[in-house]
């Protein structure tokens, strides 16, 4: 989910088919179970928009699992600091905008899209920014989360990372290419670049 701009989110649905959501007296806190079913998705990508972690416990449900591109890892508060605090750190505006919300049951599906301007390399195999030579990067990206009591136990991801790392300075070579850089036969030669040792994206 560059860094601090208000999010904008998608307009709400008309207001004859919302429902109010629950009022809590003066000093009271709406419990999680009992908010709106994308409260706490909205509050993870509010979180990533503003680098604000102050609540960032109230919004999971222990353990929670992250899939993203296949692969599946258990996150953990300081995980999830330290990665937002790097995207950050590279695109000091990053700003993710909601752009549609599907709820069914205990599921919340959200379409978004990202953009930032790139100050800092981030993912290896990526240029360098410099002043001369400034990059917006612009993407997409899905999200499915899971609710356990009203919070967030688990996360679907897919995002537009081949375009992000080409708006990021990143290129790519055949196998011709990377065989010729080597200094391997086409027997030899890997079939693919090797993989990045890049910092995730929960």
């Amino acid at each position: 989910m560059s860094v601090p701009q208000t999010p904008t989110q998608a307009a709400p649905p008309s207001p004859a088919l919302q429902t109010p959501p629950p009022q809590a007296k003066t000093g009271e806190q709406v419990p999680a179970d009992k908010q709106e079913p994308d409260s706490m998705p909205r509050r993870y990508v509010e979180l990533w928009n503003t680098g604000n972690f102050d609540h960032i416990e109230s919004l999971f449900s222990p353990p929670v699992a992250m899939v993203s591109r296949g692969n599946r890892v258990l996150l953990n508060y300081e995980m999830l600091r330290r990665v937002i605090s790097s995207w950050r750190k590279s695109m000091p505006d990053l700003n993710f905008k909601i752009e549609d919300t599907i709820v069914q049951g205990d599921r919340v599906a959200m379409r978004l899209s990202f953009t930032g301007s790139y100050k800092e390399r981030l993912f290896p195999g990526t240029a360098k920014p410099t002043p001369e030579t400034p990059r917006t990067v612009r993407a997409t990206e899905m999200l499915m989360f899971h609710l356990k009591d009203g919070k967030i136990n688990q996360i679907w991801e897919e995002y537009d990372e081949t375009r992000m790392h080409y708006e990021m300075g990143g290129s790519w070579h055949t196998n011709q290419e990377l065989e010729a850089a080597s200094g391997q036969s086409p027997k030899s030669a890997p079939s693919s670049a090797p993989a990045e040792s890049s910092p995730p994206k929960p």
